[in-house]
């Protein structure tokens, strides 16, 4: 057994997964066995995979079960369907840079030793590329308004829902057990939803600031980073958008609070103490 299980979900990439599956192919750190979970492409996309399968059957596996409906769980499925020591989550349409995998595995050990037994994840910033690659912004923390420093407890993830970006994420065993003991009905996305559950268990999260995946945006795209940067989203953006910004926080608090969070008043205090920290600069 591979000692990191990347999971790949997959729907309609056909455009790039060649460029991505070259990418981890081209890994300094090799020691890994990437799983793909496709969710019904009616493109070429299946093909494709089969194909690399075929040319790297001891590193690429592709999983035989029905569509899930879309990403979150596509690739939550995948952590009940795969058995490892590490996990990372893959996107279909990015490139990762030759050292992401070395760098975390680096990073998440260290802190392995200093926290020994608890649900440890680290991520990393990324570069937000156009489809042909070329740079849109250099730094997706700076651009989503994410702050490592400040999201260290459960009760820190009321003020802010920009924690990592999930294709940046490694993760241990002890993370997908925390995952597995809470029901995921009101998660927003995989991503989050481990971040949470990793802070709600007591566990470690630990952001890398190297950038270590280009992070394509082009139309295809399920999620991905938005043109505004969350240091211009001010009140005037708020009021013009009031109905999206009010049901995105029902949603955030409502996830939180299927993990055991407070009253949306705590919520609320919670997001005003965040931003006061930000403007201050320490934790």
């Amino acid at each position: 057994m591979s000692t990191i299980a990347i999971l790949l979900a997959t729907y309609n990439g056909e455009r790039f997964i060649k460029e991505q599956l070259d990418s981890l192919l081209a890994q300094t750190y090799q020691d890994w066995h990437l799983y793909v979970h496709d969710d019904g492409s009616r493109d070429g996309t299946v093909a494709i995979i089969k194909d690399f399968a075929a040319s790297h059957p001891d590193k690429i596996t592709l999983l035989d079960y029905p569509p899930t409906g879309g990403p979150r769980s596509n690739f939550l499925s995948m952590m009940k369907w795969v058995e490892a020591r590490y996990y990372m989550f893959c996107d279909q349409d990015d490139v990762w840079l030759p050292k992401k995998i070395e760098l975390s595995i680096d990073v998440l050990k260290e802190q392995e030793e200093q926290h020994p037994h608890k649900a440890i994840a680290v991520y990393t910033d990324l570069q937000i590329v156009d489809e042909h690659l070329s740079p849109l912004f250099p730094s997706m923390w700076e651009h989503a308004g994410v702050y490592p420093q400040y999201i260290r407890t459960f009760d820190d993830c009321g003020g802010h829902t920009a924690i990592a970006t999930g294709c940046t994420m490694l993760f241990n065993h002890q993370t997908k057990t925390a995952v597995d003991g809470f029901p995921a009905d009101k998660a927003l996305m995989h991503d989050i939803w481990v971040c949470l559950c990793v802070l709600k268990c007591g566990g470690i999260l630990k952001g890398i600031e190297e950038k270590t995946v280009l992070y394509r945006q082009h139309g295809s795209n399920t999620l991905g980073a938005t043109g505004t940067k969350a240091a211009d989203i001010g009140l005037r953006y708020r009021l013009q958008n009031l109905k999206k910004v009010v049901r995105s926080n029902r949603q955030y608090y409502a996830m939180l609070s299927s993990l055991g969070y407070g009253s949306w008043l705590e919520y609320l205090l919670a997001k005003l103490r965040y931003k006061r920290r930000i403007r201050r600069g320490r934790y």
